[in-house]
């Protein structure tokens, strides 16, 4: 038995150097990329509206797609997905760094990062979904998405870095992403060798039985809609920022301790769900997302805007989490990756839909946005305490 065990170790540990890594370095690319199109964008003059079509261009197709992708892994397994999605993720980088002009080009690169990113999350939940141990699924899904956190906290650091350093912004932070994006699919190569087998089905589970599940449509709106907050607060801050006269490094330091909240609360999050329990945490953690979203349309200085990012990444962080391992738990075995690429679905809808609702009042107040979204994302958190009631 003690070497039986010493042997299941060894697997995870061999899964887990990889798929962390990856986590790790995606979750730098891809904030980067999207704020370096936000940049470009603003280069080309395009109006606030264009920059979150932009935002919704990268959500649509994975909308789409990821419960293909989802049963693509249920079937055949997950490591040739993570390879897909990095290729995809390098070459959204590289047309960013090309001297390309247009809108048809920043479309179609954020259309290829926001397909590789799918491609690449559907298969790294996949492959902790697929551990056996449940104790071993709560620690690496804790793990990864603190990793995803700490590469968050890396992508506004290299962007005040860049910015700091260089005169050209947005081929300078292209060139970077490019590089880390390549260095992923090399990562992604380590990942298929230790990949899990796909176990053969009978049948594959049905959409309609996934969603008839008991609690599930909550988690995943409510889980949607703080993705919808930490994707749009990327994507749109840098055009608040520019409005209210907050220079390029001062909203890169602004998005650390964004993410840096997200790691924290992400560190703690395995204490806190065994103390609260994960749906009394997801319902917490998706209130205080709408409330400290909303005080973020506020006309405050750059320090009290800080402080509400940081209160909006610490709710974050706890929501999102306890969403992955919400949906991993009542997900039927035999079709938990299909569940997740279904919750990605909806995520990516949310990113997709959001933006382009936001857009139509983007121009009354630079802040007007978060406001919006704050408003929604609170609302879901009190029907999600009427319905625990």
């Amino acid at each position: 038995m003690p070497d039986s065990r010493r042997r299941t170790r060894g697997l995870v540990n061999r899964l887990a150097r990889p798929l962390l890594a990856v986590a790790f370095l995606a979750q730098i690319v891809v904030p980067l990329a999207r704020i370096a199109t936000s940049y470009r964008a603003t280069e080309a003059a395009l109006s606030p509206a264009l920059v979150l079509a932009l935002s919704s261009a990268f959500a649509l197709l994975p909308a789409l797609l990821a419960v293909s992708m989802g049963r693509y892994n249920d079937r055949h397994g997950s490591g040739h997905a993570a390879i897909y999605g990095s290729l995809l993720l390098t070459a959204g980088c590289l047309l960013l760094f090309l001297p390309l002009p247009g809108m048809a080009w920043l479309l179609l690169a954020s259309v290829l990062l926001g397909v590789g990113q799918t491609l690449q999350l559907t298969a790294l939940q996949a492959e902790v979904a697929a551990m056996r141990s449940p104790a071993q699924r709560e620690r690496m899904i804790g793990g990864l998405m603190l990793w995803q956190a700490v590469g968050q906290v890396g992508a506004p650091l290299l962007l005040s870095a860049v910015a700091v350093l260089g005169s050209e912004l947005t081929r300078n932070l292209s060139l970077v992403t490019t590089v880390l994006a390549g260095i992923t699919t090399v990562l992604s190569l380590s990942l298929l060798r230790h990949a899990a087998q796909p176990k053969p089905t009978k049948a594959p589970a049905r959409i309609s039985d996934i969603v008839a599940i008991r609690g599930f449509p909550w988690i995943v709106a409510g889980g949607s809609l703080c993705v919808a907050v930490q994707d749009l607060t990327l994507v749109y801050l840098p055009v608040v920022g520019e409005q209210r006269g907050i220079p390029p490094a001062t909203i890169g330091v602004m998005l650390a301790f964004f993410a840096v909240t997200q790691m924290l609360s992400r560190a703690a999050y395995p204490r806190v769900a065994t103390r609260l329990g994960l749906q009394r945490l997801m319902w917490f953690s998706v209130l205080g997302t709408g409330v400290m979203t909303a005080f973020l349309a506020l006309p405050v200085g750059e320090v009290v805007l800080t402080g509400f990012l940081s209160l909006s990444g610490f709710f974050l962080g706890f929501a999102i989490t306890a969403s992955v391992a919400l949906t991993i738990k009542i997900a039927p075995p035999a079709a938990r990756s299909t569940s997740l690429g279904l919750r990605l679905s909806i995520n990516r809808f949310g990113q997709f839909a959001i933006p382009a609702m936001a857009g139509l009042i983007a121009s009354a107040q630079a802040g007007a946005v978060f406001l919006l979204l704050g408003m929604v994302v609170a609302g879901t958190g009190v029907f999600g305490f009427r319905k625990r009631s």
